[in-house]
């Protein structure tokens, strides 16, 4: 597996507004559902900072991250020139591949997938 983090500092007031678009069902994605090795995203918000948000997107490899870029790059930089109100900053966390996974979570996933 591999995995894209990113943290965001949800502006005042956008916090329905970001969770729409980079929750379930958002733009977000619904762009990233284009390609195939998409494996799904997770929207999390920091226990003790409501304005702090992560987003965890899952991707089989990063071949299909890359192709996901070949293809719809484009549109990503518009989607995210669209969403850039919404937070007052945000940062790459970084890019991870998976080393092992717990048979819990292997479950979790493969079920995301099918």
């Amino acid at each position: 597996m591999f995995l894209r983090i990113w943290k965001f500092r949800v502006r005042p007031g956008k916090i329905d507004d970001f969770e729409a678009a980079y929750g379930p069902g958002g733009p977000w994605t619904r762009l990233f559902e284009r390609v195939t090795g998409y494996c799904g995203t997770e929207l999390l918000t920091a226990a003790r900072d409501p304005n702090t948000y992560f987003t965890l997107d899952w991707w089989e490899s990063p071949e299909a991250w890359a192709a996901f870029l070949r293809a719809w790059g484009e549109d990503y930089a518009t989607l995210d020139h669209r969403c850039e109100s919404l937070s007052a900053s945000e940062m790459e966390i970084g890019e991870f591949q998976g080393l092992a996974v717990s048979d819990s979570a292997s479950r979790k996933l493969r079920n995301v997938i099918e």
